[in-house]
């Protein structure tokens, strides 16, 4: 009889013991959910889209507990899938730094997404240029730029006109990332897509209309002109 009541005892301290691991457990088990990366100052603009160089640079793994789980169901995991499903999404809106990724920060339609960067008051165009009138591969999409035309006054004489200054390069052919541009190793192109004020956009059809040759692009520095930006130098 008392041979029953230590198995009973053992068994019943088998069982408190057991459930206090799977407690213990429970505690400190951890799920893994994606954010943006914490960086003062940082938004990412609505109309971006996500490339592996963004997955890269802005998107960062966060640790929680699995019991807080259900209170971040609306933040995606991060997982292999997740990360491949990420890729070819374009923000819908502004999300500031550390947020946590969630679809409905994305668009359902991507092909919105390219209208949403231009910005009030601006205009897209495309026009006609070549690598070589264009800083050949230094040009990506984002790169700040000044458009040239050349016109001739007489016979033998041609002079080249400012048509559009310090304005944004919004795509090179038919790529709108600098992330993809670079991916596929800053193809050839025959065109880029601009924005600039409407205004500025109008004068330019104008004028180009007059160019007797073809348009060149002038490549700035994102700096020139902004106070806070630190320009970034290359060793020689």
């Amino acid at each position: 009889m008392r041979s029953i009541f230590y198995v009973l005892a053992a068994l019943l301290a088998f069982g408190m013991a057991y459930y206090y691991y799977q407690d213990v457990v429970a505690q400190t088990a951890t799920v893994r959910k994606l954010r943006l990366v914490a960086e003062d100052g940082l938004v990412i603009r609505a109309g971006t889209k996500i490339d592996d160089a963004f997955i890269e640079k802005y998107v960062v793994s966060q640790e929680m507990p699995q019991l807080l789980e259900a209170e971040f169901q609306w933040v995606l995991d991060d997982n292999a899938a997740t990360r491949i499903n990420l890729r070819g999404r374009v923000f819908g809106a502004d999300v500031p730094s550390g947020s946590f990724l969630q679809r409905a920060q994305f668009f359902v339609a991507p092909e919105n997404a390219f209208a949403r960067r231009i910005r009030p008051g601006n205009r897209a165009f495309s026009i006609p240029v070549e690598a070589r009138r264009a800083v050949e591969k230094f040009i990506a999409p984002g790169a700040r730029v000044d458009v040239i035309g050349t016109f001739e006054v007489s016979q033998n004489q041609s002079v080249a006109k400012l048509l559009l200054e310090d304005i944004e390069v919004m795509a090179v052919g038919e790529i709108d990332s600098r992330g993809e541009y670079e991916t596929q190793d800053r193809p050839d192109y025959n065109s880029v897509t601009l924005q600039a004020p409407a205004a500025a956009v109008e004068s330019f059809l104008a004028a180009a209309e007059d160019a007797s040759g073809g348009l060149t692009l002038v490549l700035r520095n994102p700096c020139e002109g902004a106070d806070d930006c630190i320009a970034e130098s290359v060793g020689q």
